[in-house]
């Protein structure tokens, strides 16, 4: 008999366990007596979790039309006061901007078969309409660097404790001028009002950095703290400016459901049922809330 050894052991072990026996594709054996073939011992399925990370941009479903108008009214500059009121009769319309339009996306269905169906369309159904949004966002990100100004922020990626609390310092103050009328600040550029809430959507692998780098080494963590709601996400749809960061008022970005139903198909012949998830949305994209993305320095 051997003698068994560490470095004996693994060389063993390593020739035995081999990998052309994990994870291949059908290969029937027969290593029996009988040259029977070798029975299947266990079935298995290991589902992971497929959910829609950015629930908070899902807008009102609209069940009487598809189409989003949006209208804003400017607010009015005061007047000279007139004693003798002149003009008090004449029409005094307030100044608005233009409308603009968003416009509902082609309808599609989703189909499966029998396994899982219910599990699976829902599945399906929220990693859909997760990638709707993301690529809402990168729209959102095109227009506002077509406006740029006050919209784009290039500044360094957070990478090191110094980028991070930069990178903090900048949200604080977007934040801060969100709090407050502002212009300048909106794919319209017009006067607007204070955000009620803000939300600073981030891609992956951002965060940790400035979690571990700034946040968990202050000697005052609260005065580092972000000063409105964080999410991650993945990417930001078909984006490739760099963005890897956007601060905006949620309000501005909506997914509405404007067609969703469950369908189904018995084939009597094949014996077997489909079913098939149908829906339509309309992206909504605000010209009149608060926006700003931040991109790697040049």
């Amino acid at each position: 008999m051997a003698k068994m050894t560490i470095s004996g052991l693994a060389t063993f072990v390593a020739s035995y366990v081999t990998a052309a026996k994990q994870a291949g594709a059908w290969s029937a054996t027969t290593d029996n007596i009988y040259d029977l073939v070798d029975k299947i011992g266990m079935q298995i399925t290991l589902d992971g979790s497929f959910i829609d990370k950015l629930p908070e941009l899902n807008g009102n479903d609209l069940p009487l039309g598809k189409t989003i108008e949006e209208w804003f009214v400017d607010l009015t500059l005061p007047e000279d006061y007139e004693a003798n009121g002149t003009n008090c009769l004449a029409p005094s319309y307030p100044a608005a901007e233009a409308p603009s339009y968003n416009y509902p996306l082609a309808r599609k269905v989703i189909g499966n078969m029998v396994a899982k169906i219910t599990q699976r369309l829902q599945d399906s159904y929220a990693l859909y309409t997760y990638a709707q949004k993301k690529q809402l966002l990168a729209n959102m990100i095109a227009k506002a660097e077509t406006v740029g100004g006050n919209l784009v922020e290039q500044i360094a990626v957070p990478v090191d404790t110094l980028t991070s609390e930069a990178f903090i310092k900048q949200i604080k103050e977007d934040v801060e001028t969100a709090s407050f009328a502002n212009e300048g600040h909106s794919l319209g550029g017009q006067l607007i009002g204070a955000a009620p809430e803000l939300m600073l959507i981030v891609k992956k692998g951002v965060m940790p950095t400035v979690q571990v780098d700034a946040l968990a080494g202050a000697f005052q963590a609260e005065q580092l703290a972000i000063p409105a709601r964080v999410k991650v996400v993945d990417d930001f749809g078909n984006n490739s400016t760099g963005v890897f960061a956007m601060l905006i008022d949620p309000r501005g970005v909506k997914l509405h459901r404007g067609y969703h139903a469950i369908r189904e198909n018995l084939n009597g012949l094949g014996d077997f049922m489909n079913y098939f998830d149908h829906s339509e949305n309309t992206g909504f994209i605000s010209k009149s809330t608060f926006v700003k993305v931040y991109k790697p320095a040049a």
